[in-house]
């Protein structure tokens, strides 16, 4: 070949270069601009894109200010103290928090020699959907070993660790979801954090978090969604976000260590979770934030989904109370107060033991050898129907675990009457009235009535099998009937991830730059145990700053509880204090003489509190005994004791 050949075949290769490069650059715009297009729609998420230029500069930014976005961002704090970290938060101030605050702020912490039996009966609850070998090792150690550090952050907060159920902590005292499985006799406690001197706070270990990253001067910018992954076409590395500010604005923040998305399910996205679920109406409990906008970016990232099936709760639903003025639901209450109640179906009749709504597992119960979910969302639509007896005993709805109570500051009237007023709760002066208001056949629901209520008076339910201690007849006018919809608080479904919180693609190998954490692809895959979210929420968020910035922070002493009692140097005299309680507010009178407590009474809200007087009067006795209120809670009145103890803790605050 001659050399003028040789410098033609050299030619044309590099223009067949530049043309190729000029070409796919083009076909890359044109996908994009169709991709963006196609999804014009959407409320937040567009496809990923590059940047040439950079509005901002960070060294790590956090995609969601729920637990594990606020764990992540003290770790990565306390590892370079100089270091810019951002957090990007779609909700308002006032809103923050993710699932994380409407929780049961339930962490579990199996001990050394527990590990073992832990990690055989998290293989159990996702025996259908076995998870790697691996990552349970990292998980199970993790939990046993992340305590020193949460007592360190909590410490720098002002906050403390202790049994969940009130006092301090306890290894064996433990809420086991499935006793049956293997491993479920483990050593450990189920903890919780509360501000020094409380017994319990509602969002207390989210709280905890908040205040910790907030003593650190970490930047929180709130109303400021994700709205796009940065990544490059052929590397696939993440080097930023585009993120839309509150005023519509858009900026590009570059972030040299990587991006952590820790921004939790979808639960509040209908159509996913039609496509996923095949539930054709559901609503969230938790924050209504959670649209799946991590979801969205991930896949468009290249990522690997898994879990994308599972529903939080043990796998499944609860049961919500949706009102207009709320995008949440209220969460039907777990222990109705009154027992002079049914549900129905869509044919007007009952459908199942009502009585499975006091089990803890999470509203599942045993069939075919194996827990599954209430049959509501086959049932729809379904009313809760009651009479007067059950609406003057309480609250239909929990105090607790629902958004608009939490974090939206709602909180239901004990007697239900404010809401009625509102027209939530339908009334009528009779059955067949109550029927036609809810549209429905009054022979079929007085039938339905009258069935239920010949089974109260021989005391047994053959049908259904409700436990006898919760029935009663509905037979005392007025009649109410409020509609029950499937609540869901999480969505597991995210990206699968490795030990170190990376993010992998679909050949197992990490995208480079690209961080998870917490709900968002959580491990949970079928049946969940109380406190792992929490668990796993600290342990990933902090394992992906470690994993970013090349170590770990030092945990920090923490400080010595006092000795003394909060009422120690209190002159004598009686204390009051008025919280929260189950029901309504609770008001709590507290004497003290010689710097010891001699009394403590209920003197408001009695009536509102579940708790048995003999309960109480054992409650109020231990504690006047220890002259500390680190004792045990009585089993079934467990939110009144922690309402009592934190009473006195407010009482002496000052």
């Amino acid at each position: 070949m001659t050399s003028r050949k040789i410098a033609r075949v050299i030619i044309h290769y590099i223009w067949g270069y530049f043309v190729m490069k000029k070409l796919l650059a083009l076909l890359l715009t044109v996908t994009l601009l169709m991709s963006v297009a196609a999804t014009a729609s959407a409320e937040w998420v567009r496809p990923v894109q590059t940047v040439e230029t950079w509005d901002e500069e960070a060294d790590f930014v956090i995609v969601g200010f729920g637990l594990a976005g606020a764990a992540a961002a003290v770790e990565a704090h306390d590892i370079d103290p100089e270091a810019k970290v951002v957090v990007l938060e779609k909700m308002p101030e006032t809103l923050a928090g993710g699932n994380s605050i409407a929780s049961g702020q339930t962490f579990i912490v199996p001990s050394e020699n527990g590990v073992p039996e832990f990690k055989k009966y998290l293989e159990a609850c996702n025996e259908p959907n076995p998870i790697p070998d691996e990552y349970l090792d990292w998980l199970v150690n993790g939990f046993a070993e992340q305590l020193p550090w949460i007592e360190s952050v909590a410490d720098s907060a002002g906050y403390e660790a202790g049994y969940v159920g009130g006092g301090e902590l306890k290894w064996g005292s433990m809420v086991v979801e499935f006793d049956t499985f293997e491993g479920s006799v483990f050593d450990g406690c189920s903890a919780h954090l509360r501000a020094k001197g409380a017994t319990f706070e509602n969002g207390g270990v989210w709280r905890c978090f908040a205040k910790a990253a907030e003593s650190r001067g970490i930047e929180v910018l709130y109303e400021t969604p994700a709205v796009s992954l940065v990544q490059d076409p052929f590397t696939k590395e993440v080097s930023g976000v585009i993120a839309r500010q509150a005023d519509g604005t858009e900026i590009a923040i570059r972030s040299e260590k990587g991006v952590l998305l820790a921004c939790g399910g979808y639960e509040n996205n209908l159509q996913m979770q039609r496509d996923f679920h095949g539930m054709e109406t559901v609503y969230t409990a938790g924050t209504p934030g959670n649209t799946g906008d991590g979801i969205k970016m991930l896949m468009q990232a290249g990522a690997q989904m898994w879990h994308m099936k599972n529903q939080t709760q043990s796998g499944g639903f609860w049961l919500g109370i949706k009102v207009p003025e709320y995008e949440a639901t209220f969460m039907r209450n777990f222990t109705m107060a009154g027992h002079s109640w049914i549900e129905i179906d869509s044919e007007g009749e009952r459908f199942y033991n009502e009585s499975y709504g006091y089990h803890r597992q999470h509203m599942k119960y045993m069939e075919y050898g194996r827990y599954v979910d209430l049959p509501h969302e086959r049932a729809l639509p379904v009313d809760l129907i009651f009479d007067e007896k059950t609406r003057a005993a309480g609250s239909i709805a929990s105090q607790w675990l629902s958004w608009p109570t939490t974090t939206e500051g709602y909180t239901w009237s004990n007697d239900n009457l404010a809401e009625i007023e509102k027209g939530w709760i339908i009334k009528a002066d009779t059955i067949e009235e109550l029927a036609q208001k809810l549209g429905r056949d009054p022979e079929k629901l007085q039938e339905t009535i009258d069935a239920w209520n010949a089974a109260c008076e021989a005391g047994v339910d053959e049908e259904f099998g409700r436990d006898p201690a919760t029935m009663e007849k509905i037979d005392t006018a007025p009649y109410y009937a409020v509609s029950i919809t499937p609540t869901l608080v999480a969505t597991t479904g995210g990206a699968k991830r490795d030990t170190a919180s990376r993010v992998l693609d679909w050949n197992d190998q990490p995208i480079p730059g690209l961080y998870e954490a917490g709900e968002l692809g959580s491990y949970v895959s079928n049946l969940y145990q109380n406190g792992v979210f929490l668990s796993e929420a600290m342990l990933s968020g902090r394992t992906a700053a470690q994993t970013a910035f090349g170590g770990a922070s030092e945990v920090g002493e923490v400080a010595a509880a006092s000795a003394e009692p909060s009422w120690a140097g209190a002159e004598d005299g009686t204390y009051t204090a008025t919280v929260d309680g189950m029901h309504d507010e609770i008001e709590v009178s507290i004497t003290v003489q010689d710097g010891s407590l001699t009394a403590i009474e209920i003197t408001g809200g009695r009536d509102s509190m579940l708790i048995t007087d003999e309960q109480l009067e054992d409650y109020v006795g231990a504690i006047l005994e220890a002259q500390s209120v680190n004792v045990d809670i009585i089993s079934g009145a467990t939110v009144d004791c922690q309402a009592i103890g934190t009473a006195i803790g407010q009482a002496f605050a000052d």
